[in-house]
């Protein structure tokens, strides 16, 4: 198959090794496929060589925690963040990652009133024990204070302060220490409006590209 993906960038690697020890889940599993070189040599597989999108290397590509560590660790500066939304973008296409129940969960992102309130119903639901452990979801707050910045001052550094949505939905605390720390170094602080309510993160790193871009745009679009 064919993957949304630049030929000389994914050419760039010479396979060094020296982004392994950056990368988190090669440390975890100690499997070449589960590096940065691992993947793309899997995506060279897929693009160039045609094989099959099959579920061993599905897995391996969706394994990546898109932490982009491995970049600042490349010595021939190998784009791997674009390499591998391009590769995921081609995935999510042919339906091969992304379910449709997860395209639905991605929607509701850009709705922060209803992803607040469906965050508090499973906050509920983890207080009364109806939620398993092996879900992975953090403990969400039942409810979060409203951030409220201080009014504006004259000569001080304004700053934008964007809140996003799972983020604000969830751990709108590191929002208010956040808030906090600017206000203390001498900065106003704004906030954005509803049109900055996802910044689009999670639909890239899910191969949903259109979408992303869409949300990304409004949030520079809410943004002076």
């Amino acid at each position: 198959m064919k993957l949304h993906v630049v030929d000389d960038e994914l050419a760039s690697c010479v396979s060094c090794g020296l982004c392994l020890p950056h990368c988190p889940t090669y440390r975890v599993s100690g499997e070449e496929a589960a590096s940065p070189r691992g993947r793309i040599a899997v995506m060279r597989l897929l693009h160039w060589e045609d094989a099959p999108p099959d579920d061993e290397a599905v897995g391996f590509l969706e394994a990546c925690v898109q932490c982009r560590a491995c970049e600042t660790a490349c010595p021939s500066g190998v784009p791997y963040g674009r390499l591998i939304e391009g590769a995921k973008e081609s995935l999510a296409a042919v339906g091969r990652i992304t379910p449709r129940w997860q395209r639905l969960a991605y929607r509701s992102l850009g709705h922060h009133r209803l992803l607040v309130a469906g965050s508090r119903v499973l906050a509920l639901a983890q207080r009364l024990r109806l939620v398993p452990r092996r879900v992975g979801l953090p403990r969400l707050p039942l409810r979060a204070a409203p951030l409220r910045p201080a009014p504006p001052r004259s000569g001080a550094m304004p700053v934008w302060l964007f809140t996003g949505c799972v983020m604000d939905a969830w751990q709108r605390d590191v929002h208010a220490a956040t808030l906090r720390v600017l206000e203390a170094a001498g900065a106003t602080v704004s906030l954005p409006g509803a049109g900055a309510a996802c910044g689009g993160a999670r639909h890239g790193h899910a191969g949903l590209a259109d979408p992303a871009r869409a949300r990304a745009t409004r949030v520079i679009r809410a943004l002076p």
